[in-house]
This record gives C-alpha cells, structure tokens and sequence, in this order.
C-alpha cells in the first residue's frame, strides 16, 4: 500500500467523520428526507461521492434506521416520530472509500452510552494473525442485549463491500488479519430480544425492542489499528 493510498484512505474516514458531526447537531423535525438531502449537500460540498446513490439501485445518500429497524432504513417524505435514529453514510474520496454510523437518541443516553462502551471493547480483540472474529456468544455471555449475528462487518478500501464479510461467529471466519487490512466494524445491538423479521432486505426487531447501531472505517498499519473515522467526543472510550 503506498503512502498517499493511506493518507487518502485517513482523510477520506476525516470527511466522513466532518459529515456525520455537523449532521449530528442538526433538528429535522422527524423528516427522514430533509435529512438525506442535507446529508447529499455535504458530501457534494466536501467534492466526495455517495457510495449508496445507485448501489444495488438504493436511491439515497444515507442509511437512516429509527427505533426498531435494525439497519437499512430508507428515508421517507412523510414526518415520522421517533425517539433515535441511526445514520449511516458511505463516501468515496480520491477513489477510496470510507462507512461510518452513529446513533442520535433523545431518552436513552444511559442505554446509549453502554453500548456505545462495549463497541469500543470489541477493539481489543482485533489482533494481528487471528482470525476475523470479534464478537462472539462468550463475550455478550449474560448480557440483557443481543446483536444480530446477519450483520456484522466487511471490507472497506476502494470499493464500499468487498470479499471480506466478517461474522459474528467463528466457524465462518477462516481467514486471518493482516496488515494493511481495511474493514467497518459495524455490530446491531438490539436490546432484550433478538427476534425480528426480514421485509424488502430490512430487519425489523420486535415492536418497542430498541436496536442501536455504530460503525467506525478502520485498517491495520504496522501492527497499529487506525481507526479514519473516530469523532472527538468519542476518544474518552479507547
């Protein structure tokens, strides 16, 4: 990999982090659309592109998930209620690419900060030559949360999802973790239940059962994880 590959590859998680923090502080009043526009009218600001627009014919810039959907929620027209939202927004810069979530919450901080604590636990599993393995049954052993074993993580470099699709469980991850690998760590809790249903590719867990959702662009260097999308007010958990 050569060096303004990875400082390509750093700034591109930066201008994916600028997005997300300048939409965090934005009130849309419950309108999912307006939010996916604003969020287009960055990206098209910062001159990077959409990953999403037209992947796998998806119509939007973002992801946006409320309450109970697990992940690959659709913004609508319509003024919707919801409690917390989950955004989720791809981009590419310089040809390299960069994906990063983060969950909004009104009145579930203490809930919120628990898990947000325990995702930046998983980190400390991640090692050189084991296998892609970072999340498995022993660690959220007794827990009163689960997380949705369909989707974890993947590969990130030049193009949005490659080969590697990282599971939860360890007999489907073989392969081993090298450097200069790139990949999301994207774990879904879901609170109290695991249980759901599939409609039109978008997992819903049971009504009311609360789901919460972060993910961070990252890549090993020299033995190092970089992580190219960690926000300053989220350094107090590594």
């Amino acid at each position: 990999m050569k060096n303004n590959h990875v400082k390509n590859f750093i700034k591109c998680g930066f201008l994916n982090n600028f997005i997300l923090s300048i939409i965090s502080n934005y009130d849309f009043k419950n309108n999912m659309l307006e939010l996916d526009y604003v969020i287009l009218y960055y990206i098209k600001k910062i001159k990077c592109k959409s990953l999403t627009i037209n992947y796998q014919n998806y119509k939007f810039a973002s992801c946006l998930s409320i309450e109970n959907v697990i992940c690959h929620g659709i913004p609508v027209v319509k003024n919707i209620f919801y409690n917390y939202i989950k955004i989720d927004v791809s981009i590419k810069f310089n040809n390299l690419c960069s994906d990063c979530c983060l969950s909004i919450n009104k009145f579930y901080k203490k809930k919120n900060f628990y898990f947000k604590n325990f995702f930046y636990n998983i980190l400390s599993f991640i090692k050189l030559n084991s296998n892609y393995s970072f999340i498995n049954n022993n660690i959220i052993k007794n827990k009163k949360f689960f997380i949705n074993e369909d989707y974890c993580s993947h590969g990130i470099f030049k193009n949005l999802h490659n080969n590697l699709i990282i599971f939860h469980c360890f007999k489907n991850n073989y392969l081993k973790i090298k450097n200069f690998d790139s990949f999301t760590i994207e774990p879904m809790f879901v609170f109290k239940d695991k249980n759901g249903y599939n409609y039109k590719n978008i997992f819903f867990s049971k009504k009311e059962n609360f789901s919460f959702q972060w993910e961070h662009t990252m890549f090993i260097l020299q033995c190092k994880i970089l992580i190219t999308t960690i926000r300053k007010n989220e350094l107090c958990f590594i």
